[in-house]
């Protein structure tokens, strides 16, 4: 099924909503909503819920359970057919070649898939830019939405099963081999003072442990974090147990509430009165 073309997307004053600073400095034309306009034309007529193109974007999902809900398409290996992914691009500077767009792509890191493993999930907005009509300079270019298919894929073999970055968190911990001060657990994120800390912090979070890479490292998925401000007497009608936990050092009175679909864990606090 191809996408159905865009007619004239776009005009000055609309065009001008995507590009304010580069109007302010040179003053958005008729030349650069004509150029923007050739290219969504170019771009939503070769599109297709078949067959993935350079310019279309892509979930990607790594075997470690990154996610990535803004991949980009990059490019088309000659050799083998093999399309080269973006995990987290910039907005892609774009040409015209063989009736077809090409791209100049920034950002990282990239992996080569085949296309046959992409699934069609839906359509979607992409950005892409080119130089307006003052050529290429600094803050010359002219950014503008094509409609474009989101695909899917997932690294095969994943490490921690159904577990991704989409919905959780994930810290890689070391833990100190020999006894003495400090942390037991400590990464660059956060950090653990004993056994008993990071217990209540599995339990409190959901947590789930898995081996690291090296005989002293674990890597542990757990439920997102939100903290939920309350007038006392609003805090005291949350239907939760008030228990003690230490927030910025501190030992608080709050009240915990799970979202096991979202995966989150909220952590209802009490505002302080400015008196």
């Amino acid at each position: 099924m191809l996408q159905q073309m865009a007619k004239e997307k776009y005009s000055i004053e609309t065009l001008k909503e995507r590009n304010v600073s580069y109007d302010h400095e040179h003053g958005l034309t008729q030349e650069d909503v004509d150029m923007a306009n050739d290219y969504v034309e170019l771009i939503e007529r070769t599109r297709s819920e078949a067959t993935p193109q350079i310019g279309d974007r892509l979930v990607y999902v790594t075997e470690h359970g990154d996610y990535y809900g803004h991949a980009l398409i990059d490019d088309r290996h000659e050799k083998d057919g093999y399309l080269s992914v973006c995990e987290q691009p910039y907005v892609p500077f774009v040409w015209e070649e063989d009736g077809n767009i090409r791209l100049s792509v920034s950002g990282g890191a990239f992996h080569s898939v085949n296309p046959k493993e992409l699934k069609f999930l839906e359509w979607t907005e992409g950005a892409f830019k080119d130089w307006g009509h003052c050529g290429a300079c600094a803050n010359g270019s002219v950014t503008f939405l094509a409609k474009v298919p989101l695909w899917f894929y997932a690294e095969p073999d994943p490490r921690y099963g159904a577990f991704t970055t989409e919905t959780y968190r994930k810290f890689y911990l070391n833990r100190r081999k020999e006894p003495g001060n400090g942390n037991l657990y400590q990464s660059l994120d956060i950090a653990f003072r004993d056994e008993a800390e990071f217990r209540q912090f599995l339990k409190d979070y959901e947590g789930t442990v898995f081996k690291g890479n090296w005989e002293n490292q674990i890597v542990v998925w757990c439920f997102r974090r939100e903290y939920v401000f309350l007038p006392l007497a609003e805090w005291e009608k949350v239907e939760a147990p008030a228990e003690e936990r230490r927030l910025n050092f501190h030992p608080e009175q709050v009240k915990i509430v799970k979202d096991m679909e979202k995966h989150i864990t909220c952590f209802y606090r009490i505002k302080l009165q400015n008196f």
